[in-house]
């Protein structure tokens, strides 16, 4: 497998594969606001913010994909008005409850990670590391301070990634009981200050 080429955005023919992508590595955290996985998936794929993804492919195929907060808005932006289009009433109070606990805010002079996949296929050959790299140089483009991420404690591959490519924890939470229907308890809030 060669270097993949990282890029931001996605054309609409990749949306179905970047959605896949997303739902697939977030699906317990996403379950509790969906009826059902493919009404999630669908509204998911819908929701996918083109500019606001790195995107990874290899041989032209997408393996993986870094979200990012640009003006308050995420990798998958899902307010009110389009679950109530998408939804009925009681669904769409459900999903817009069960997303607004996992929302991250923007910090200031910080480009904030919302989500990085990879392929299962492609996973352990430097995909991610490629996308944190990516994510670095975008921040520093941007003449960011730092990248930062959270991470969740169900997830402790992707936080050794994170300390070997020079993140810190500087904060963290837990759901509390919540942690029962997301998944996860805790989590830890990382950074990685980059050049500017």
């Amino acid at each position: 497998m060669g270097a993949p080429a990282i890029a931001i955005g996605f054309v609409d023919s990749e949306r179905m594969r970047v959605g896949s992508l997303y739902g697939e590595a977030f699906r317990r955290k996403l379950q509790p606001a969906f009826a059902d996985e493919e009404t999630g998936l669908r509204i998911v794929r819908a929701a996918l913010r083109a500019e606001r993804m790195l995107v990874a492919r290899v041989e032209d195929v997408v393996v993986g994909v870094c979200g990012f907060l640009d003006q308050g808005i995420g990798a998958m932006h899902l307010p009110w008005a389009t679950l109530k289009s998408a939804l009925p009433l009681h669904q769409a109070a459900r999903a817009a409850l069960a997303t607004s606990v996992l929302a991250r805010d923007e910090a200031r002079d910080r480009l904030v990670l919302d989500g990085i996949c990879v392929d299962r296929a492609h996973r352990g050959g430097g995909i991610g590391t490629a996308l944190l790299g990516a994510a670095e140089q975008h921040a520093h483009e941007r003449g960011l301070h730092a990248v930062q991420l959270s991470v969740v404690d169900s997830n402790p591959r992707a936080e050794a990634l994170y300390r070997r490519r020079g993140f810190t924890t500087v904060g963290g939470g837990s759901l509390g009981l919540l942690g029962y229907v997301y998944g996860f308890d805790r989590y830890s809030v990382m950074e990685k200050e980059v050049s500017r």
